[in-house]
């Protein structure tokens, strides 16, 4: 507040006056009784009281700890993420799980040959046996069954009685049966032209797996490897053949033959194995 001096009697008195308190008086009073009042004033509009103040937060706390502390938690998450970055973000926010790579995938197939030959002499009214055993993990892609006959006695042509020989493949315990196609004459003959030279009576089965071109073949490794498993252990299992022999006339009851015929079966298979290897992407030409 201005010195005494810089003040008239008047502008005590007026300045009194708006403040709504007394402007008797002389100049030293009314000036005396400004400066009390403006120094009031003054601690009212800049003071504080610190007891008051404290116990208010403290009710806050109570009050409303629950909102303060997700307030402070925000808080501390933003400051973690502006000072950690991107590994902050990974750890909250779990990242994308990536798409399986997709390749190129190359299947070489593998084969063998493998034949069996055997001869056996079936008796009338009798069955010959004969079974293929095929354990995992190999595979077969081809299977040929072929039975021939012919007795000393028989002449082309000029037979008058002979055997009917029945030859019959059972393949319900073999695996993925079902993916062959098969081809063969009927199982059962009665034809009596033979006499053990080409061609002898025969009946013969073929089964053929057809085995696709699988070079180039795009997907993820768990695509290529359900093709893969497509074409594994297919044909192992136990192949049963049964070769029958009954006897029949064509005139009454003539028949010049042996009791039975002597039977050449052939078993001839292709063994193959798949290999599967990942295709290289080609090398950037610059």
């Amino acid at each position: 507040m201005e010195p005494i001096d810089e003040w008239t009697v008047g502008e005590l008195k007026a300045e009194l006056k708006e403040l709504g308190m007394s402007n008797s008086g002389n100049k030293e009073e009314l000036y005396e009784r400004l400066l009390d009042a403006e120094e009031e004033w003054g601690d009212e509009e800049g003071g504080f009281d610190t007891s008051e103040l404290m116990t208010s937060l403290a009710g806050a706390v109570v009050r409303y700890r629950v909102a303060i502390g997700a307030v402070v938690a925000v808080a501390m998450l933003v400051v973690a993420v502006v000072v950690a970055g991107p590994s902050v973000l990974e750890m909250i926010i779990p990242a994308k799980e990536a798409e399986p790579e997709v390749s190129v995938w190359e299947f070489t197939i593998e084969e063998r040959n493998q034949t069996d030959i055997q001869t056996f002499f079936v008796n009338d009214d009798a069955t010959e046996t004969v079974t293929l055993s095929v354990p995992l993990p190999r595979n077969l892609s081809s299977v040929y069954i072929g039975g021939y006959w012919g007795e000393e006695d028989e002449q082309p042509g000029g037979i008058v009685g002979c055997d009917k020989v029945t030859i019959e493949v059972y393949n319900s315990a073999v695996n993925k049966s079902n993916q062959y196609s098969l081809s063969n004459t009927d199982a059962m003959s009665q034809d009596c032209d033979a006499d053990k030279t080409e061609p002898w009576d025969k009946i013969w089965y073929q089964y053929t797996l057809d085995l696709p071109n699988l070079t180039g073949f795009e997907g993820t490794e768990e695509e290529a490897l359900a093709l893969w498993e497509q074409y594994e252990g297919i044909g192992t299992g136990e192949w049963r053949i049964d070769v029958t022999v009954d006897v029949y006339t064509l005139w009454g009851t003539v028949c010049d033959c042996e009791d039975g015929e002597e039977v050449r079966l052939t078993i001839s298979y292709i063994e193959y194995k798949v290999n599967m290897a990942k295709v290289a992407p080609p090398e950037p030409t610059e």
